[in-house]
Order: structure tokens, then sequence, then C-alpha cells
């Protein structure tokens, strides 16, 4: 049975203001947005990465005579 592909990540919702002609978010909305980037993703990018190996192995296997 071949392997479920993970799912992307949703991107966090974020607050955003408008001060002094600038687009702002706040601290707690920062650390959402570097939480996706750092970790998020990157986590997203090792489960993808695990799942396209399996699919390979599978797919070798059955090219196989």
């Amino acid at each position: 049975m071949a392997p479920e592909a993970p799912t992307i990540p949703t991107f966090p919702a974020l607050n955003w203001t408008y001060e002094n002609g600038l687009y702002c978010i706040a601290e707690a909305d920062a650390d959402k947005l570097l939480d996706y980037g750092e970790n998020t993703l990157l986590l997203f990018a090792h489960h993808y990465d695990q799942y396209l190996r399996q699919m390979r192995l599978i797919l070798d296997a059955l090219a196989k005579p």
C-alpha cells in the first residue's frame, strides 16, 4: 500500500496593522511566522522527502521483473 502524502502546512493567521505608512505585525505574530518558516516548513520538507523515498522504493520494486 502506498504511503499517504504529507499535507502542506497552512500559513499562520497574522494580524496586520498599518502605522506610519508601514504594515506591522505584533511580536506574537512574528513568532508564529518565524516558527512557520524555521520549523513547520522544514518538518514538512523532511516528511515529504521521506514520502518520496518510500514511493521510489515502491516504484523500483514494481519495475523489477
